[in-house]
Order: C-alpha cells, then sequence, then structure tokens
C-alpha cells in the first residue's frame, strides 16, 4: 500500500489546491487524515486510508518476467489494493445562516471528486500506484446524522476511492552479478529491486 510519507502528501496537495468557493462564500475549510486529533469546527474534510477487502491483484507467486539479462533469475510482483475514503462534514446552515450546510457539504463532496478524478492518476504514478477504475465508481454517499451533543445535524458525503501500488522484486541470490547495472529486463520497460529498506522499492530506469 501507499506508504505514510505518500499519505501525507495527498492529504498536504489536496488541503494546498481545492478552492470551495461557493457563490461568493468561502468557506474554510481544513483538510485532516481520519483517526487523528484535530479541530472538529465544520466545515471539514477527513481522508482515511485503508487496507481493501479484496485480493491482492496478482499472487506473489505470479512470475513478471527475467530479472536477468540471460533470463536465468526471475522477477515476481503483486499489486496491493487499498480504499481511499474522503468525508465531508457540514453543520446545519452556513455564511451567517444565510446557507444550508447540506447544499455546501454536496459541493465540498463534488469538488474533492473532481480533483480526484483529474489529478490522482498524475500524482500516483510517482508512487508506483494507479487508480482501480474496477470498484472506483466515484459513488457520492450521504452519510449524515443527528449529533447529541450539539442538538444539530451533521451533514456528511463521503466516496471512496480505490488504488493498486505495485511491489516487484527480482529473485537473485546476493552474490550475482550483472555486467551492466543499468540494464532492463528483457520484456519489462520498469524494474524494481528492494533496497535496505524492507518497505521501499527502487525503480531502475
Amino acid at each position: 500500500m501507499l506508504n505514510e510519507d505518500n499519505r501525507e502528501y495527498i492529504i498536504e496537495d489536496m488541503h494546498r489546491n481545492l478552492n470551495f468557493k461557493y457563490q461568493e462564500y468561502i468557506p474554510p475549510v481544513n483538510i485532516y487524515r481520519y483517526g487523528e486529533s484535530f479541530d472538529k469546527q465544520v466545515p471539514y474534510i477527513l481522508i482515511e486510508f485503508l487496507p481493501a477487502n479484496r485480493n491482492k491483484f496478482r499472487s506473489i507467486s505470479d512470475f513478471i518476467g527475467n530479472a536477468s539479462p540471460a533470463g536465468q533469475y526471475a522477477q515476481y510482483g503483486f499489486c496491493q489494493i487499498e480504499v481511499i475514503s474522503l468525508y465531508c462534514y457540514c453543520g446545519e446552515f452556513h455564511n451567517d445562516f444565510q446557507l444550508n450546510g447540506r447544499k455546501l457539504t454536496y459541493h465540498l463532496a463534488e469538488i474533492a471528486c473532481d480533483y480526484v478524478k483529474r489529478n490522482w492518476e498524475q500524482i500516483l504514478w510517482k508512487m508506483y500506484a494507479s487508480l482501480d477504475r474496477v470498484d472506483t465508481l466515484y459513488a457520492i454517499k450521504d452519510l449524515s446524522y443527528y449529533d447529541e451533543n450539539t442538538a444539530s445535524k451533521i451533514y456528511c458525503y463521503s466516496f471512496d476511492v480505490y488504488v493498486r501500488t505495485q511491489v516487484r522484486w527480482n529473485k537473485m541470490p546476493p552474490e550475482f552479478d550483472v555486467d551492466n547495472d543499468e540494464e532492463i529486463c528483457e520484456g519489462i520497460s520498469e524494474v524494481s529491486v528492494k533496497t535496505q529498506t524492507e518497505e521501499e522499492y527502487n525503480l531502475i530506469s
């Protein structure tokens, strides 16, 4: 799945680039990661990263291609599926009680969803990931509820995005030495090998 740096970048990118202006009103919208402490002053957006309840795309035993020029060693890989959920929250009224919270909440969700559809592919490919277009429907759901603590309605609209993160590695003994370290495996345009850090992979280009 995406590492913590990538997740933090996604949240900061949306916070930096989204413009939620509604007619002449510019709502003060903060974007937080789900599960972390934050100021619950509405409106705000939460982004949640969770493992998807789907099998991995490819199994770890799948052969992808040759890991060495002569083909004596192989490359293996799989894709991990992660679901990213975005929740938009507003109160009953905003802008000095001139704007209905339900309308503003749906507006926030539409702006966020449009941004994801237009920009996330360009962001994710740098993280060796991509949008999973099988399950990603961009369907905006109504999760509004009544808050007994404030005795008011909290409007919430949400949508889910599924992401595939690619993991590849070359199964070669440590003592194996190739003549040209820059050589690309036969039939593969991009090759990843494990680094000293267990959770990270480097791309050979």
